[in-house]
């Protein structure tokens, strides 16, 4: 174990220590000598030397002592070399009290809940939704590399990511509590397609009218003066200009609409290009309030795009009007269990400033008595 200091600069307030010297000397003119008319007879002598002495010493070291702590704990003391190797017991939210109690640890282990922040078991339970994996890395860190690592874990919980949970250390993996897995996501429906084309566009409807019968779907005409239908649905459009107002208050709500190339957009949409897994880009895509706006990047001709004559076309054109489907973020625990091979990482040193504050408390206290027990003495 070795001392530090973070801010070493601070110990430049060791120069105030002078100011309680320069007090206490300034108190010794308060004694004043008295000449008796009897010594005036005596033969003048030289007078000795004054000595430099300081009164209330203790009061004066109390105060030196205080000022030095409080100058060191400016500069932020630490302690280097003396990790917490104590037993660490880190519980997923949804491990209930009884599963809890069950379990045997180390008489001295920690117990904290597996959540933002680390709180401990006294407190509230958090909420059910945790980063676990960012947290369990983050905890790795913190503790030295042979304090012991013990996780409550529920069989399904939340907040896994793609890459499997590596750490530095062996880690104690107990799954206590079956939390029920979250309800099985419905397989997306295709697209409902209402369709609109001016007559420069309206030899490009039929391959739309393919791709719903290959849906085993059936896309319906309208018109700009028709009632729009539900934002579930999506609204090709194939024409030229700007979009109705109409139309563009409908997508604000959350529906989608598919315009043709040579569309104009309001300048309000930010768009980018959208590819799918089994082609290029073929549209572009921006947001307008809760809904969505898609703009064909080429012409829907065989001659411009040649997709439209295999028979992949249903498949991608799905996968383009369709939002993608949310990314699970809960994991089976029996297989989700951390391996080892991580680095262990340095240890931060442990600060001393919480003590030095206790002791400047108690000091001070001290500091107080004695400088009203002086003043009592010197009014009695």
């Amino acid at each position: 174990m070795s001392l530090g200091l973070l801010l070493p600069v601070a110990l430049a307030a060791l120069a105030a220590l002078l100011l309680p010297l320069l007090l206490h000397l300034a108190r010794r003119g308060d004694m004043q000598p008295t000449d008796f008319a009897a010594l005036r007879w005596l033969r003048a002598k030289p007078r000795p030397r004054r000595r430099l002495r300081f009164e209330e010493l203790p009061l004066l070291l109390v105060r030196l002592l205080l000022l030095a702590l409080l100058a060191l704990w400016l500069a932020q003391p630490v302690l280097y070399g003396a990790p917490d190797r104590r037993a660490y017991v880190a519980v997923m939210p949804g491990v209930e009290g009884a599963a809890l109690r069950a379990q045997r640890f180390p008489a001295d282990a920690r117990q904290h809940w597996l959540a933002v922040g680390f709180p401990s078991l006294e407190t509230p339970r958090p909420a059910m939704s945790q980063p676990t994996a960012s947290l369990l890395r983050e905890l790795d860190a913190m503790l030295p590399k042979d304090a012991r690592l013990i996780v409550l874990a529920t069989a399904r919980f939340d907040g896994a990511d793609a890459e499997r949970l590596r750490l530095s250390r062996a880690v104690d993996w107990r799954i206590v509590a079956d939390r029920p897995l979250p309800p099985a996501t419905q397989e997306a429906r295709p697209p409902r397609l209402y369709l609109h084309a001016d007559a420069a566009h309206a030899p490009s409807l039929r391959y739309l009218h393919a791709a719903a019968r290959a849906w085993a779907s059936e896309a319906k005409s309208w018109t700009d003066g028709d009632p729009l239908p539900p934002t579930t649905a999506t609204v090709v459009r194939l024409a030229q200009g700007p979009l109705p107002a109409a139309l563009l208050d409908w997508v604000r709500h959350g529906g989608t609409v598919l315009a043709s190339n040579d569309a104009t957009l309001p300048d309000a949409v930010r768009t980018a290009p959208l590819a799918t897994i089994e082609t290029e880009a073929l549209a572009e895509v921006g947001r307008l309030g809760r809904g969505r706006v898609l703009r064909l990047l080429r012409p829907l001709r065989p001659d411009a795009l040649p997709l439209l004559l295999e028979s992949r076309f249903p498949r991608i054109l799905s996968a383009l009007l369709l939002p993608a489907p949310p990314v699970p973020a809960f994991a089976d625990a029996r297989v989700y269990v951390p391996v080892t091979g991580a680095t262990p990482a340095p240890q931060p040193p442990r600060p001393l400033q919480p003590w030095l504050a206790v002791l400047v408390a108690v000091l001070f206290a001290i500091e107080r008595w004695l400088a009203t027990r002086a003043r009592r003495g010197v009014a009695a």
